[in-house]
């Protein structure tokens, strides 16, 4: 009786073995119906200066439907991003929007090349109505103005904001009023919603609101020449980097304001 019972509980074993074979080779064919093929691979990741992060979504959608890749976009402030690039975050590509940040995930050895891709303009923005009835920088000395927003001091367009208003003299007589914003993306939208009398924010920008009036763009001498550098940071990206320096990626851009330098 021992041995034979034994014998039934090796041959019920080798049953369920069998029946969970099937099972798993059932549900993977099933599945791979349903998919059309093999687990597609992971996406190829951009991290993207906030001010540029809607001309490249336009941009990542005609690569994918050129290649069949699939492209996601993450956008935020370029400081944040390039400590992310060089703390090895799984990104294959970043745009930022100043040059020391590209060069910075560079020198670390997180980048494997980099080239100057696209230029911008600084303009002073006042909410559409224009409440405190402003014209010109100098105006922003006035008692009226309370709060004027500009980026953070370690993001690229809180930095030319300052390099600007310095440069016209105006940053010791302004600074008290100053209302620092996590990117210049939240700076123009403290503008549209007239919490404060006036914004430095990036000309592209600008113009894609409806609710802010440029009064005044800032002479490129006043501030450090604006470039976003294009990092690839794995061989991985290298499709979508050269494909963000063709020409249909440089109609998108320009569509959005921005002037394209690094292109064949």
């Amino acid at each position: 009786m021992g041995l034979e019972r034994h014998r039934r509980r090796q041959r019920d074993r080798a049953r369920t073995v069998a029946l969970a074979r099937a099972l798993a080779a059932m549900l993977g064919a099933l599945a791979l119906s349903s998919c059309g093929g093999p687990r597609d691979p992971e996406p190829v990741l951009i991290m993207v200066a906030s001010s540029v992060g809607n001309a490249v979504e336009e941009i990542a959608s005609a690569y994918e439907r050129e290649t069949g890749e699939v492209v996601r976009v993450s956008a935020g402030p370029s400081n944040a991003l390039a400590h992310q690039a060089i703390a090895g975050a799984p990104a294959d590509l970043f745009l930022s929007a100043s040059e020391d940040w590209g060069r910075a995930v560079m020198d670390d050895g997180a980048g494997e090349e980099m080239i100057g891709l696209l230029g911008n303009r600084l303009v002073l923005v006042v909410p559409r109505a224009n409440p405190a009835r402003l014209r010109v920088p100098h105006d922003l000395a006035q008692p009226r103005v309370e709060r004027i927003a500009i980026a953070g001091e370690a993001v690229p367009a809180g930095e030319y904001a300052e390099q600007a208003l310095g440069a016209i003299g105006m940053w010791p007589v302004v600074r008290g009023r100053i209302v620092r914003a996590e990117s210049v993306r939240f700076t123009l939208a403290f503008v549209e919603r007239a919490e404060v009398e006036a914004g430095i924010v990036y000309a592209t920008d600008a113009s894609a609101s409806g609710g802010v009036d440029v009064i005044y763009d800032f002479e490129p001498g006043t501030h450090d020449e604006i470039v976003y550098p294009l990092v690839r940071l794995t061989e991985r990206g290298r499709g979508l980097f050269e494909f963000m320096r063709s020409d249909a990626a440089r109609a998108i851009f320009e569509d959005h304001g921005f002037s394209v330098r690094g292109t064949p």
